[in-house]
């Protein structure tokens, strides 16, 4: 239907409807909708089965209603009086064509065993049931969408073929097989040992992912495949937080060796002697996309205790491509830009407008439920970032590669305000966050993110907006002011 068209609606009855007709035409027509009712249309001297015969085939009227009550159902199924005649017309209409949708059975009343009085010719249609009040509004609603041709679930528009599909196949195998083994693990011994394997097995099999000498495209294509690998580490995490194991030490640890093994070339080769920053470029990426997948999932649980264990510790990082001289420094160094996709890729693709090409696609297509939807995930990003203000961490040797904040690069994609600093106003909540800031009163927690203020910088180039911070939700004095 055009955006400018008035659909115009016929209504076939019985009188024994008169009453919920009389309002049903009123509202509709309230709401727009052109509504031909014998009543305001037909005047004394026409011709009543002239009228309804025109009605039922006019092309200009788009829908019409049949009202089905026990009276109304008898005569068409008789093929009595003015109903009787109307039938003849409709079910004419309705069995010469198949996939005719323009009629649309109204249910009125129904009988003593609550089944719908419905004409024969039509029982087979889904229909919209106006008998019970406590459902009425619901059902009109959807008769409504109906008329407009604004139904309230739409098939999305159809994307593309996702680009993983071409890949290689990939032997998970090992490390699905380690999962189910520490479901079943029945000592603690026997947890870690596999706890440990999968961890080898796993940074093993990324290295298949690898890449020499590869363009942006390829890089860009090669992080959109292993969103599988990812979901089968992220089945990992979800597997270790439900063995009651501290499931944070294990993931500091998993990350800190990940790096090391991966975003530094002597962690493929002991001996090399060169190595291109690009080529690790995906290694990178993945880390940072498992780092938010990891908050986001802790934060889901409202484990703050656990975050707070990944956010404070000590990371021994690799500081370049080619340099496996460790520093030590803090989770910000797993926070990455992309200038590879972001300025070298992104230029070349139709989503060249976007701020952010990774954000886009780790928020718009990459959900895993139930932990890690585009929303959890934009949410755990601009949430590393906000926390971090409230934690002032700085690393502890300085190398010119690790920033000294984390710029939430999804920040966009949040669509409201994080629950968390919210919910600060209550005394009881803000007992949960205490282990997240590392204190232990309302006051502590008051200084310790009296600083976390809005900061006109912390945005896009492009972009109005920055990303908000603690204080934007929630004022410092009402802080623990409710219980």
């Amino acid at each position: 239907m055009q955006e400018d068209k008035i659909p115009k609606i016929f209504i076939s009855y019985s009188w024994s409807s008169l009453d919920l007709v009389l309002h049903l035409a009123e509202r509709l027509t309230s709401h727009g909708v052109d509504v031909v009712w014998d009543k305001w249309c037909l005047k004394e001297g026409q011709d009543k089965y002239a009228f309804m015969e025109r009605c039922v085939n006019d092309p200009e009227i788009t829908k019409v209603l049949i009202v089905c009550d026990e009276k109304y159902t008898a005569k068409a199924n008789n093929r009595e009086g003015g109903v009787g005649d109307e039938t003849v017309i409709i079910s004419s209409e309705i069995y010469g064509r198949v996939k005719q949708d323009k009629f649309i059975p109204i249910i009125a009343e129904r009988d003593d065993e609550g089944n719908p009085f419905v004409p024969a010719y039509i029982k087979s249609r889904i229909y919209i049931d106006l008998s019970a009040p406590e459902t009425y509004e619901e059902e009109y609603e959807k008769l409504l969408r109906n008329i407009y041709e604004k139904p309230l679930y739409r098939k999305p528009k159809l994307g593309k073929r996702p680009e993983w599909l071409d890949e290689e196949n990939k032997n998970f195998f090992p490390l699905t097989d380690l999962i189910r083994q520490i479901k079943g693990s029945q000592t603690s011994k026997k947890l870690h040992a596999l706890i440990s394997r999968f961890i080898e097995e796993y940074i093993s099999t990324l290295k298949s992912y690898f890449l020499d000498s590869s363009t942006p495209q390829q890089v860009y294509e090669n992080f959109v495949k292993m969103k599988m690998i990812r979901d089968v580490f992220l089945n990992f995490l979800t597997t270790i937080g439900e063995t009651g194991e501290f499931a944070a030490e294990i993931m500091g640890d998993c990350f800190e060796k990940m790096h090391n093994t991966l975003t530094c070339a002597k962690g493929f080769d002991s001996n090399t002697r060169q190595a291109k920053s690009s080529d690790y470029e995906i290694y990178r990426i993945h880390i940072w996309e498992l780092f938010i997948c990891v908050i986001a999932y802790f934060r889901s649980l409202q484990d703050y205790e656990s975050i707070n264990c990944l956010l404070t510790r000590t990371y021994f990082l690799t500081a370049s491509s080619l340099d496996d001289t460790v520093w030590a420094t803090n989770y910000i160094a797993f926070r990455h830009y992309s200038k590879v996709i972001e300025e070298c890729y992104k230029p070349t693709t139709d989503d060249k407008d976007k701020f952010t090409l990774l954000g886009n696609e780790l928020c718009c297509k990459r959900d895993k439920v139930p932990f890690f939807s585009g929303e959890a995930l934009a949410e755990a990003d601009l949430f590393l970032y906000q926390v971090g203000n409230a934690l002032k961490l700085t690393p502890e040797e300085s190398s010119q590669r690790l920033a000294d904040y984390w710029f939430p690069t999804c920040y966009l994609y949040v669509k409201q305000p994080l629950l968390e600093w919210k919910m600060m106003r209550s005394k009881r909540f803000c007992e949960k966050l205490y282990p997240l800031f590392g204190v232990d009163s309302i006051a502590a927690l008051k200084d310790a993110v009296k600083d976390c203020v809005y900061d006109k910088d912390m945005r896009y180039n492009r972009s109005f907006d920055a990303a908000p911070s603690i204080l934007c939700s929630i004022k410092l004095e009402e802080i623990g002011s409710v219980n």
